[in-house]
């Protein structure tokens, strides 16, 4: 019986510590940003939008680096983006939460370089259950520079050097963010919203939720941006990330980027946090991807990811 109870206090004590670590680790690299570079090169790039260069800014939750978020801006600044992507749960989806610091620091974003959103899930919840989070949703997309290209299941065109690319801003449905179990998404969900692809261009889509990416490509999107997932909250040497927000376990996509029959998704950790502020071997990131034509060079498409 005694050493039964001894037992059990030295796991007791180690799981303490274990919390306390957490804690401890997490609250250090909330306060870190590092900025994680990808070069896709791909043939399907056009040739006017060779070395184009896409910043992605994912899940803030109203996250502050530095006074008014002035550290975020300055790293964006040297990452010198031709457009910013931005995909969604900028705010906190809890009824009576500030959305304006949200609201600001994407207005801010538009001295920086052209900015295109699309919805999260926090920003999908507010703007339908109007009940319980009232205005929040109204608010925030009131306060928004109109500067903003809102890609809220819109499609938009971005010309230069006599080329174009096509963005398009996805809005998931509810139900493809349930919890525990992956709903699968309608056949023809995609056509319905965007029509059929058209295969002699090149398509980015702004989708949250990774887990689609299959879907994603199957469509035609060429490039996908997500976030949602926060890169697994604690992220394991070799295994990745542990749980994702719809509560997976080590999540398939969890942070990084994947590909798919030459087709790419690039999946952000994220920069902030919301119920529980945990993060581990996960520093926040704002994600910069360059597009590079290499028809000319390499027979295969291939990429090429560091982190600085």
């Amino acid at each position: 019986m005694k050493i039964g109870l001894n037992i059990l206090l030295i796991i007791s004590i180690l799981l303490i510590v274990c919390i306390l670590m957490i804690c401890l680790i997490s609250y250090i690299e909330n306060r870190k940003l590092v900025v994680t570079e990808y070069t896709i090169k791909n043939r399907r790039v056009p040739s006017g939008f060779q070395g184009f260069r896409i910043a992605q800014l994912s899940d803030l939750h109203n996250a502050c680096f530095g006074p008014a978020n002035e550290i975020l801006f300055e790293r964006l600044k040297c990452c010198e983006p031709d457009i910013i992507v931005v995909t969604g749960d900028m705010i906190v989806g809890k009824p009576d939460q500030d959305v304006l610091f949200a609201a600001d620091t994407m207005n801010a974003l538009c001295d920086i370089a052209p900015v295109y959103f699309s919805m999260g899930n926090h920003e999908l919840r507010a703007s339908i259950y109007t009940d319980t989070y009232k205005d929040m949703w109204e608010t925030f997309r009131n306060r928004l520079d109109p500067r903003i290209h809102m890609l809220l299941d819109r499609t938009e065109t971005y010309e230069k050097n006599g080329d174009r690319i096509f963005l398009h801003g996805l809005n998931l449905t509810p139900e493809l963010y349930r919890r525990w179990v992956r709903t699968q998404m309608p056949q023809k969900y995609l056509e319905q919203l965007f029509g059929t692809c058209d295969p002699d261009s090149f398509h980015i889509f702004l989708a949250h939720n990774p887990e689609y990416f299959e879907e994603y490509a199957a469509w035609g999107a060429d490039i996908t941006f997500s976030g949602h997932v926060h890169g697994g909250m604690i992220r394991i040497p070799f295994l990745g990330g542990v749980i994702s927000p719809l509560i997976r376990i080590f999540p398939r996509y969890d942070k990084g980027l994947f590909e798919r029959n030459g087709k790419y998704m690039v999946l952000s950790g994220g920069l902030g946090n919301h119920t529980f502020k945990i993060r581990v071997n996960n520093v926040p990131e704002i994600v910069l991807v360059v597009l590079n034509n290499d028809r000319y060079k390499y027979n295969d498409d291939t990429y090429e990811g560091d982190q600085e």
